[in-house]
């Protein structure tokens, strides 16, 4: 059976683990013969209970989980098992090769694991032998707040050295690298938190902590969602105002002057305002449609309702009836957009109800209010 190569050791552990060795040795001799092993001086005169045989049978007397427990046990279930009923008839010295093999097995694993856990013990002893420190492990974080609690009355008392103090930095700023922490609300935001890596509260933080500005800082970033959700926000109050702002444009429109303009490509002012807005709106309709809240064939009645100032049909129909083009417009939008739960406020067909002082500051300008005594105003600028 091939044993692991045993890793290098400290002096303090190989003498840790030889001694505790020699004990086992000790007293594995001394349970199977009675007589101390050679070479080896019991620290005073070997003892035992009245009721402890020696001998052959003291081998019997050793805990199960040691190598010469391991090797009995095992011996006895493998010659129990060659022992067993069988058509073909089995030697003796079958079962007692069987039974050697076992025995030989058990009590290499048994003193594998007792090797391990001598190992496991010096390592826990050699690391508790290090005297003076509240942690005694090796790693940086060990070490790092050993030197805290060490430099840190000198921090406060400003006594501590040049180069104590810069040692306490570096342990400082290497447990309070900050790390960024994320959580989702509901609706899929993720907020990203910096927080430290350890508690350093109790501890003075040095000077210039490059982190410590950063510490419990908080930044939100919205989800996809959201950010579809803000997009269509303000895609609905852009298409209000626009919507707003073409039927303020098509009330200014001369039939006889401003329309011709458009057509022969040289508009008036009036004209060219009109125009575009027009433009504005149609990309409006475009942006509600990518955003999903209009399908292909809603965008396509409702483009067609918007008929472009400065073409030749709008001089034939008048600003009139382009006025009327867009009431309809207005009130299909409405319906399209209430199918998917939203409602389109601030238009002349849909004005905000300003009943109060208070609800009429919150109309913002450029959208229609309905005041109390029922008329309906588009509030300026200035209002």
């Amino acid at each position: 059976m091939m044993r692991p190569e045993s890793p290098t050791l400290s002096p303090m552990m190989q003498n840790i683990i030889r001694q505790a060795q020699m004990k086992k040795a000790q007293e594995a001799q001394q349970a199977a013969s009675g007589m101390p092993m050679p070479g080896v001086l019991p620290m005073s005169k070997p003892t035992r209970p009245a009721s402890q045989p020696s001998g052959f049978m003291g081998a019997f007397s050793q805990p199960l989980t040691s190598p010469v427990g391991q090797a009995i046990s095992q011996a006895a279930i493998a010659g129990a098992r060659a022992s067993d009923w069988s058509t073909t008839p089995v030697s003796l010295g079958r079962v007692l090769a069987e039974m050697g093999a076992a025995a030989s097995e058990g009590y290499a694993g048994a003193q594998d694991r007792e090797l391990k856990n001598l190992l496991t013990q010096a390592q826990i002893a050699e690391k508790m032998g290090t005297a003076g420190q509240a942690f005694s492990g090796t790693g940086m974080t060990s070490q790092s707040f050993n030197k805290l609690l060490k430099i840190g009355p000198k921090i406060q008392n400003k006594t501590a050295s040049p180069t104590e103090i810069a040692e306490y930095n570096l342990a400082y700023g290497y447990l309070a690298k900050p790390q960024v922490r994320s959580s989702f609300d509901e609706q899929g935001n993720e907020t990203r938190t910096v927080v430290p890596a350890q508690d350093l509260s109790q501890f003075p933080a040095p000077s210039g902590t490059a982190a410590a500005g950063q510490i419990g800082a908080s930044t939100t970033k919205p989800s996809p969602e959201a950010i579809k959700s803000q997009k269509f926000v303000k895609s609905m109050e852009s298409m209000a105002l626009n919507v707003n702002r073409y039927r303020q444009s098509l009330g200014k429109l001369d039939r006889f002057t401003d329309m011709p303009s458009g057509a022969v490509g040289v508009p008036t002012d009036n004209m060219a305002a009109a125009t575009a807005i027009a433009e504005a709106l149609r990309l409006n309709l475009k942006e509600l449609y990518e955003l999903g809240a209009l399908v292909g064939g809603d965008f396509q009645i409702l483009d067609n309702m918007l008929t472009s100032p400065n073409t030749v049909k709008a001089i034939k129909a008048g600003p009139q009836a382009l006025m009327i083009q867009l009431d309809e417009l207005e009130r299909v939008l409405e319906q399209k957009l209430a199918e998917k739960d939203v409602e389109l406020t601030g238009t002349f067909t849909m004005p905000i109800d300003a009943s109060s002082e208070d609800a009429w500051k919150k109309v913002k300008p450029g959208q229609y209010a309905k005041l109390p005594d029922g008329r309906v105003v588009m509030k300026g600028a200035s209002q």
